[in-house]
């Protein structure tokens, strides 16, 4: 982030991840590039400047014009990257900022906070809910606080913009795993009578934008440098643009918008990773003929890994009629099929193409101890018929109005999921041996990125090999965690070798080491070599070295030091 030295507005990006959209790095979101286009178009300077910057460095809050803060994460999770402002932070944000200066404060966690009793009384401070973008722009026009909602027209015209505004252009990711999510529509098709846990009903009637006015807003962005893109806002991709929308209970799906907008961004060979989110298995198995053809152009499009997040929420029939839940089993088996039929193939990336994901929530309204029972019986029978699922997600209901979550059977299931169906799954999927490529290294000894792991000493070649553990990602939605027994430089791609799996994540390691240079603890992280023969195979390496010798191949050296070669994965792969 650049401070300015003339009066400017701060924008505070303390991120969003809503049920259809994900703003938490590695992501931007696109409420924040819409506000950073509003200035854009007024000509007004600013400074962006991410949660994690303002924590590790903060800028200062004098000299402003103005101060937006976005809040708008309300989806429970853990985050590796980067971690949502908190009400806390926002108070003192809020509390430090000269009390001449206005301050706006919008997103669904503001809306969140304030309808739970946050009333903070200060001078100058608006809390838009509603846009924040088109309450920004009434106050630049008319210098009065007012909620507004932004026109057809000024959405296309603040996003084009802000695709190419300071949100990105010094987004501390942008030569990195930075993936921009852009929003295709809002709103819901059961919008009439959604799920009641969700804020998506809340959005209305579906609103599309054109697949021309989405593939300009993307090709601006990568005239920016973006690679990456993931498809957001949707609360079901199979619905965009979909005909019937008021009428039926099940839009009838259509396959020509969305061919257009994903053929047209495909287009543009700057694009690398290409995802998308949510799927409705209700939409999908009461129109099957149409959700065949929209997924064979899914599984052509998308990058491999890609997941469409099935919200199932429960199994339970009670459960399901008490929140309007929206679909039932039998609509998932159905939805599930015609999933794998196309997307069990792997990508380029070592991933299947395209794998529903299945999601559950623990507290809503209805639900008993027979509950979990019911949800582990359809677990049980999906595994069974054979059906591939990339990951089942479990999380607890926030908000008012639901039931007080029974913690030991909570947790009991959560428990039996993990060991019967995460670690399962993916070992079926990515069995010891798989080759993934393009694993972005993130962090050192925890999973969360920490201030210390944006220092040139854990970037540097210099720790390549030395004791430790890297933790990493492929870049992408869901991506799946990879973990490795030694040090590898942060911020850096390298192509990895299943060497194991834990209930949720893998371990790994890199192919195409050197056998000059591979060091003892990247050997002892090779299945079936000990610490001690790790330490063998080093030591002579060494001896023969001092006798000017090489060892030309991994026989030989094995040999040399009264070893065998593992033959439980292919070392070949490893050492070169």
């Amino acid at each position: 982030m650049s401070e300015s030295q003339e009066a400017s507005w701060l924008i505070i990006d303390g991120y969003e991840d809503e049920p259809a959209a994900f703003g938490v790095p590695p992501y931007v979101g696109f409420h924040i590039r819409y506000i950073c286009g509003v200035l854009e178009k007024h000509n007004i300077d600013y400074d962006y400047c991410p949660i994690d910057t303002y924590r590790i460095n903060p800028p200062s809050l004098e000299n402003r014009l103005g101060v937006v803060i976005l809040a708008g994460a309300i989806v429970p999770g853990k985050y590796l990257r980067g971690t949502p402002i908190s009400l806390r932070e926002t108070r003192e944000v809020i509390a430090n900022t000269p009390g001449e200066i206005p301050v706006l404060c919008g997103g669904w966690a503001i809306r969140g906070w304030r309808h739970q009793g946050w009333s903070p009384l200060r001078k100058n401070l608006f809390l838009a809910l509603q846009d924040t973008d088109a309450t920004l722009d009434h106050f630049l026009r008319r210098n009065e606080w007012k909620h507004q909602r932004r026109t057809a027209e000024q959405w296309t015209d603040w996003a084009q913009t802000g695709a190419k505004s300071k949100a990105v252009t010094e987004n501390p990711d942008l030569n990195g795993p930075l993936t921009y999510e852009v929003e295709v529509y809002q709103g819901c098709v059961r919008y009439k009578r959604g799920c009641k846990f969700c804020i998506e009903p809340k959005k209305g009637v579906p609103i599309w934008r054109s697949p021309e006015d989405i593939i300009r807003e993307v090709s601006i962005a990568h005239d920016m440098g973006v690679k990456h893109v993931r498809l957001g806002g949707m609360t079901d991709t199979y619905t965009y643009m979909a005909e019937g929308v008021v009428e039926l209970e099940y839009p009838k799906p259509n396959p020509e918008p969305i061919a257009k907008l994903l053929h047209g961004l495909r287009d543009d060979e700057r694009l690398e990773i290409l995802h998308t989110d949510n799927g409705n298995p209700s939409i999908i198995a009461e129109n099957m003929e149409e959700s065949e053809e929209i997924t064979k152009t899914l599984v052509q499009t998308l990058s491999d890994g890609a997941v469409l997040s099935f919200g199932l929420e429960s199994a339970d029939p009670n459960v399901h009629e008490a929140n309007w839940l929206n679909c039932d089993a039998t609509q998932l088996k159905s939805a599930i099929s015609l999933i794998n039929k196309y997307g069990r193939e792997k990508g380029d990336r070592g991933l299947p193409k395209l794998l529903p994901g299945l999601n559950f929530i623990a507290g809503l309204n209805g639900e008993t101890s027979n509950t979990y029972d019911i949800n582990l019986a359809l677990l049980r029978e999906l595994k069974q018929e054979g059906h591939m699922i990339r990951r089942v997600n479990i999380r607890q209901v926030e908000g008012e109005g639901f039931q007080e979550i029974d913690e030991t059977d909570f947790q009991s299931f959560k428990k039996t999921v993990r060991e019967e169906f995460d670690g399962p799954i993916l070992e079926e999927m990515l069995p010891v041996g798989t080759v993934l490529s393009d694993v972005w290294w993130e962090s050192h000894e925890g999973r969360t990125r920490l201030p210390r792991h944006l220092e040139p000493k854990a970037r540097s070649i210099e720790v390549h090999g030395k004791a430790g553990i890297t933790f990493g990602r492929q870049i992408g939605a869901y991506p799946i965690l990879v973990g490795m027994n030694y040090l590898a430089p942060l911020e850096s791609y390298s192509e990895i070798i299943v060497t194991g799996h834990g209930a949720r994540s893998i371990t790994g390691i890199e192919t195409g080491l050197s056998i000059d240079t591979i060091t003892e603890k990247q050997l002892s992280a090779i299945p079936g070599i000990s610490s001690k023969g790790a330490w063998s195979l080093v030591s002579s390496r060494a001896k023969a070295r001092a006798k000017n010798k090489i060892f030309e191949n991994p026989d030989d050296w094995f040999d040399a030091s009264g070893l065998q070669v593992p033959d439980t994965i292919d070392i070949l792969k490893i050492i070169s």
